[in-house]
């Protein structure tokens, strides 16, 4: 089949894209050196690659948007008899490119970014917060709990590793049920339980209402939060659950289980207090 354009050559793609003087007149407009032009290629992809290697990465964004439109021009050709100049297509690109601030970084972004955040929140006064991770991998699981005061001191944790084949949510439900129990032996009234599952915490809070299997389970893993005085669940980035994701990556890997604990009651606490005052 012949190029619909220039009727001369066969039509291959490095034809279409490069070599037929219509998308030649569309580059050159565009800026492209004559070396990447006048120089023979194979297979296209040996064209894109020197391109890649000779051109500014800010550049080659520019470039392919330029070369897609030129693809859009010749499909538009084909298949609607529109056939428009190479300035018009170079143009479309050229507007395309700074619509979109796609290599410029000195202009304010169309889109702002949105602040997340990236590190471990204290809980509010007199809370302790719970995060908790799982993972599967090699027909196992291991699942991590980390327990913070509101100082974002540790007071204990637990990890853990089941050989069991089982999906990543269900993985994320065994690790709650864990930092459940990992709470109620510190005898921890006020908690705010954190994970990455999304999915999860949205089961825990719409808990009663899904039917499925385990949104059945997920109802009586909830039946022991009435054990506390007040409880909340939230998602929380992964970047906030390191340790957690830490510990039962290390329980995975080492196949052990273990509970930590560094709490101890008030009263205790009081009189190692008064003996270090005085």
């Amino acid at each position: 089949m012949v190029c619909p354009w220039c009727g001369k050559e066969e039509e291959t793609l490095i034809h279409a894209l490069k070599d037929c003087p219509k998308a030649q007149d569309i580059l050159t407009l565009g800026g492209l050196d004559n070396r990447l032009l006048e120089r023979d290629y194979s297979y296209c992809i040996d064209w894109i690659e020197d391109i890649m290697r000779t051109l500014d990465i800010k550049v080659v964004v520019d470039f392919f948007t330029t070369l897609w439109n030129s693809w859009n021009n010749k499909n538009k050709f084909i298949f609607r008899g529109q056939d428009e100049d190479a300035k018009t297509v170079w143009e479309r690109a050229k507007t395309l490119c700074h619509d979109f601030r796609i290599h410029n970084l000195v202009n304010t972004p169309m889109l702002p970014i949105t602040p997340t955040c990236k590190k471990c929140e204290k809980p509010p006064c007199s809370f302790v917060k719970i995060n908790f991770d799982a993972i599967v991998a090699n027909e196992k699981m291991g699942y991590g709990v980390i327990v913070r005061d509101a100082d974002g001191f540790m007071l204990g944790g637990s990890g853990g590793f089941k050989e069991a084949v089982m999906d990543i949510e269900w993985a994320k439900l065994m690790a709650f049920e864990e930092s459940v129990k990992v709470v109620g032996e510190l005898n921890i009234l006020k908690v705010i339980f954190e994970s990455d599952c999304a999915s999860l915490v949205n089961m825990i809070k719409k808990k009663g209402r899904d039917f499925t299997i385990l949104g059945h389970c997920v109802d009586k893993a909830c039946m022991k939060l009435d054990n506390f005085i007040l409880v909340e669940v939230r998602w929380a980035n992964r970047s906030c659950n390191k340790v957690a994701d830490l510990i039962c990556n290390f329980a995975l890997k080492s196949s052990c289980s273990w509970n930590f604990s560094m709490y101890y009651p008030k009263e205790i606490h009081d009189s190692v207090m008064f003996d270090a005052i005085n």
